[in-house]
């Protein structure tokens, strides 16, 4: 049986049956429309049909790609060459209208209220052009610009110095930003890359490790000829000693002191016979740190001619701390004369601190500590003739720990000094800092942590050190605009 509509009689429409019962004979059934049943459709039926619309070119796409992905073997690579024939084609067409919708609206604004483009992107549409071989008509038409604008590019005229350049990476950094940094270098060349790196993040200025290194291999520069974190989690810090663990959770929670020699001028021998070595007063200066082991702070210090007696670090200790004010839950060290003493077992239960001891030469037991040490020595009192007055001495060591506390960014929390942790004070390298790229926008990224550009972007600054003190060894930088 087969049936269709014809039109018959005007407008109307009528359903035509005809059944093929036999080869001669075709009998047809007609119908009036009013015979035809009523078929309701639902509610929204033309927003439901759009949907259905998207998800068939959707399944289409689907089945196309598997399509195209499933022949195999050397036979089949005429077949792969079209489909990807077909696939660019596809692209290419979706692309033109993609370009012509934003055109489109593009068009809708008044041209003097329409964006003017960059210097580096009026040389690129020159150099469409050139390419394509458009003519000047052509090319202001594709870019909705007036004739007279593609004129001026080409011959360059227009109120405008540099309307038309190449186009400047906002990720390179203007001259004056490697003369800053071989400056600092100079200033204070026992500090590293990513020192320097820190420093100048808490000053405002931005810069990776790898940028800093770059610009210190770099040429110097002669600087008249230039032209113009969060708070962090509480650390899980811990002290092994022996079968036990110490985990640092907060400040004042543990601290931890060593012992260390420091020679002075006369050096850490004497020529009398039988040659011997010793360990005190001129030849040497004993130190004794004490540090905050989640903030890394030194809480105090204390100078000794010759080495301590278990009294002499418990007077130093009840000096340590009155001076702060507070006292640890535990205290860390090794097992010197002085700290495995009953003199000083007994200060620490009198004054509630819980004594543990480290391992010797193992990791994370007082290396904290003895890192702190080193830093003293090896970034301070190695580079200083070290003074044979007690009371000198113990100036140049009270100016390094201030420096130290305040001034001196750790990598281990990622910029922020000891007084910053300590305290709980917001970190420097956390505010809005100074972008001296001219194109870099807020999005731009720059070393960590990343923070926002404070006012605009492309200022000139100038780097200004300060000294504690009036030691240059222990600079403060700052970085102000021209």
């Amino acid at each position: 049986m087969r049936v269709r509509i014809s039109p018959s009689g005007g407008s109307r429409q009528r359903l035509f049956v005809r059944t093929s019962m036999s080869i001669l004979s075709e009998p047809e059934i007609r119908l009036e429309p009013g015979d035809l049943p009523e078929i309701p459709l639902p509610k929204g039926w033309s927003e439901l049909t759009l949907h259905a619309v998207l998800h068939v070119i959707s399944l289409a796409r689907i089945v196309i790609l598997n399509s195209v992905n499933w022949p195999d073997g050397p036979e089949c690579d005429t077949l792969r060459l079209r489909a990807e024939n077909d696939r660019l084609k596809s692209e290419i067409a979706l692309l033109q209208l993609e370009i012509t919708i934003k055109d489109t609206r593009f068009a809708r604004l008044e041209p003097r209220k329409r964006p003017h483009y960059l210097p580096h992107e009026r040389l690129e549409i020159l150099v469409i052009q050139a390419t394509r071989g458009l003519t000047n008509t052509q090319i202001a038409k594709r870019f909705q610009v007036t004739l007279q604008t593609i004129r001026n590019w080409i011959l360059g005229k227009d109120k405008e110095e540099t309307i038309v350049q190449i186009a400047e990476k906002p990720t390179r950094y203007p001259d004056f930003v490697r003369s800053i940094v071989q400056q600092f270098k100079v200033c204070c060349p026992m500090l590293g890359r990513f020192k320097i790196a820190d420093i100048l993040a808490r000053a405002g200025l931005h810069l990776s490790a790898s940028t800093v290194k770059r610009c210190i291999d770099e040429p110097p520069i002669d600087p008249e000829k230039i032209e113009t974190p969060p708070e962090i989690s509480p650390s899980e810090e811990f002290e092994k000693t022996g079968n036990h663990e110490v985990q640092a959770w907060y400040s004042n929670h543990v601290w931890s002191g060593d012992l260390s020699e420091v020679p002075t001028s006369n050096g850490f021998w004497c020529p009398w016979h039988p040659f011997a070595v010793p360990q005190q007063h001129p030849y040497c200066w004993w130190v004794y740190v004490v540090i905050d082991h989640f903030s890394r702070r030194i809480m105090g210090f204390a100078i000794f001619k010759t080495q301590p007696t278990a009294e002499d670090i418990c007077r130093a200790m009840d000096r340590i701390r009155s001076e702060n004010g507070v006292k640890p839950k535990y205290f860390v060290s090794d097992k010197g004369v002085q700290f495995d003493s009953y003199a000083f077992r007994k200060w620490c239960t009198e004054n509630g601190v819980k004594n543990r001891y480290g391992a010797v030469g193992k990791f994370g037991s007082i290396a904290v500590t003895e890192r702190v040490i080193k830093s003293l020595k090896y970034e301070y009192l190695n580079r200083i003739v070290v003074p044979l007055s007690q009371s000198d001495m113990e100036n140049e060591v009270r100016s390094y720990v201030s420096w130290y506390n305040e001034h001196r960014p750790h990598t281990r929390h990622f910029g922020r000094t000891p007084n910053e942790i300590y305290f709980n004070r917001r970190a420097a390298n956390t505010l809005p800092r100074i972008e001296p790229r001219k194109h870099a926008k807020h999005s731009t990224p720059c070393a960590a942590p990343r923070t926002c550009i404070r006012g605009k972007a492309g200022v000139k600054v100038k780097l200004a050190i300060d000294f504690v003190n009036g030691n240059r060894l222990l600079p403060v930088v700052k970085i102000e605009k021209v």
